[in-house]
């Protein structure tokens, strides 16, 4: 469980990532899975090798309170099931 997320923004390109959880380290899974999908203006949905999604990465993020929002709304419903 992330109890702590991770959020990287680079003011230079006006850039945000958000990981959703932790890189599910010494799992195997479906290599083909990993990658990024266009899920929106502006935003790039990460997934890792389980098929999960795991980072968002939001461009002209200043312009984009929707995305952080929605990202931040992800955290919090992983954080309510595992509860």
């Amino acid at each position: 469980m992330i109890t702590e997320p991770t959020i990287h923004y680079d003011p230079d390109t006006d850039t945000m990532a958000i990981e959703l959880r932790p890189w599910p380290e010494g799992r195997e899974g479906d290599k083909s899975q990993i990658g990024g999908e266009d899920a929106g203006e502006d935003l790039v949905i990460h997934y890792a090798a389980d098929g999960e999604p795991w980072l968002w990465e939001i461009e002209h993020a200043s312009q984009h309170p929707e995305h952080i929002a929605a990202a931040l709304a992800q955290i919090r419903q992983r954080v309510v099931e595992t509860a």
